[in-house]
């Protein structure tokens, strides 16, 4: 996975399990800074689809962390 996506897949994370609003601005404040940074170094990129990518990418990777592992069939 790419750095990048990787960093801010994880700043959302933080963001939806914030526990009180005080955690929840500060780290809505840091994926917000982690979009601005994704987007000035990657000009053209809109931040609302940037936003919705990471959201989706947000799901898959959640879907992929929970997958418990299953055991080959028997032989």
């Amino acid at each position: 996975m790419d750095p990048e996506l990787e960093q801010l897949i994880k700043a959302l994370d933080a963001v939806l399990c914030a526990r009180n609003k005080a955690d929840y601005l500060r780290c809505r404040a840091i994926y917000d800074s982690r979009l601005d940074d994704v987007i000035s170094r990657h000009p053209g990129v809109n931040r609302q689809t940037l936003d919705k990518a990471v959201t989706i990418a947000y799901r898959r990777w959640i879907t992929a962390q929970s997958k418990p592992p299953t055991l080959p069939p028997s032989a």
